[in-house]
């Protein structure tokens, strides 16, 4: 009985005892959670005084990029941690990642090198004024961007200079420059560039190809570019995805290359349009520029500056394609088959085309003029046709290059002159 009552005090003291423990650990946890939430405001009370602190004594730039950079560290430190506690689930995505690990590069880019056949700046107009050498049906003027003299659109007007009669491979470069464009009083207003075969200052010319882009940004119309042909056998009408609302109120530099038939555009040297078989029959010998609505009142502007035409040569992948060229352009050290300098970048512009197309096989053949003894001409021939390929294999990864040497022995000028052999030592390129 004694040792019954013993037990029943022991079983109360811990039962007291566990109680009390509980509440006292109840009660360090609430203090726990409370300095918690007490560090908690005070780290954000002392973010907030210190942002208000870099207002005043910063520029609102620098305040910008600091709180970028914060925010780019505390994203960090949660990547740290999130990768020390998720170790077996990261292998999964490096295993499922690897099965399909494919090196994909898209886009490219294009840079104007050639003669300069047509350049305008507007130096020598005056402001207010429309330029001197260039025809319209409705006018424009003269202003100033940033300095830059500009040629600003009127409302319905189509602007043509007189360039002459194009070449059939060239590039037109252009600024085109918008501001106050807003979604009011802007519906159905466009900028469109017309390539027409005649010298006729007319919107609606039966034979034209065009591309064209809404100003309007209050409707999905700005996210495309709208390319026809009119007049022509293979009638081609259709709408490419382009987000043109980024380029508004800023300037954008645009960038036509015509290489016979083929039209590229590029935005910032972003290519956009590219379409093979665009300017059939003849097109695009002259060029015109068309702005539809916009309202003077409204201070809309739409502008074209730093106008520059440049015959290029035909695209190097269209003229392998068509067989092969020849060139010049691929210099050597005097009786060597050592490249010149001056000799790569043409190169690579040649192994960017054969690279864009696996399965061209090619053919580089070497040519000499006749100065010296013909056997040596033709293991020269051979040498240089081989560096080619050794430069273009080791920079692109090209594997299907053969070579060959012809020595003097199929000239294409006359070897008794010195522009005459300039053009027999050559390289060829042959598709085969």
């Amino acid at each position: 009985m004694k040792t019954l009552k013993l037990i029943i005090i022991v079983l109360a003291f811990c039962g007291s005892a566990n109680a009390q423990v509980l509440k006292k650990l109840t009660k360090k946890a609430g203090e726990a959670a409370e300095r918690t939430v007490e560090r908690k405001v005070e780290e954000k009370t002392e973010e907030k005084t210190a942002q208000a602190i870099d207002s005043v004594f910063e520029s609102p730039k620098k305040v910008k990029e600091k709180r970028k950079k914060n925010k780019k560290e505390k994203a960090s430190k949660k990547e740290e941690v999130n990768e020390v506690g998720s170790e077996t689930q990261n292998e999964s995505v490096i295993t499922n990642s690897s099965t399909n690990n494919q090196d994909i590069v898209s886009g490219s880019s294009f840079f104007p090198n050639g003669s300069i056949v047509f350049e305008e700046t507007f130096s020598q107009d005056a402001q207010g004024d429309f330029p001197a050498g260039w025809e319209t049906n409705s006018g424009g003027e003269i202003i100033l961007v940033n300095g830059t003299k500009s040629l600003k659109l009127y409302p319905n007007s189509l602007c043509m200079t007189t360039t002459g009669e194009l070449p059939e491979n060239y590039a037109l470069e252009f600024d085109f420059i918008t501001a106050n464009l807003a979604y009011k009083e802007l519906s159905g207003s466009e900028f469109m560039l017309q390539f027409v075969k005649d010298n006729k200052l007319n919107k609606d010319l039966k034979q034209r190809g065009e591309f064209h882009f809404s100003l309007w940004e209050g409707s999905a119309l700005p996210r495309k570019i709208f390319v026809e042909n009119h007049g022509v056998t293979n009638k081609i009408k259709n709408s490419i995805d382009f987000d043109m609302n980024k380029k508004f109120n800023t300037t954008v530099h645009i960038t036509c290359v015509v290489n016979g038939k083929r039209l590229r555009v590029y935005m910032d040297n972003e290519k956009v349009i590219d379409l093979p078989s665009f300017l059939q029959d003849n097109l695009g010998r002259y060029i015109q520029f068309y702005l539809k609505g916009t309202k003077p009142q409204m201070n809309h502007i739409a502008a074209i500056a730093n106008i520059k035409i440049t015959e290029e040569g035909e695209d190097i992948r269209s003229m392998i394609l068509k067989g092969g060229f020849s060139t010049t352009k691929i210099l050597f050290d005097s009786g060597s088959d050592k490249l010149k300098p001056e000799s790569f970048s043409f190169l690579d512009k040649i192994g960017k085309a054969l690279e864009s197309d696996a399965t061209l096989s090619i053919k580089i053949i070497g040519h000499t003029d006749s100065d010296g003894d013909s056997k040596a001409n033709l293991k020269l021939s051979e040498k240089r046709a081989a560096s080619v390929k050794a430069y273009l294999a080791s920079k692109f990864n090209l594997q299907n290059l053969q070579t060959e040497g012809k020595g003097e022995s199929e000239p294409v000028a006359d070897n008794t002159t010195t522009e005459g052999k300039a053009q027999n030592r050559r390289v060829e390129f042959k598709k085969i």
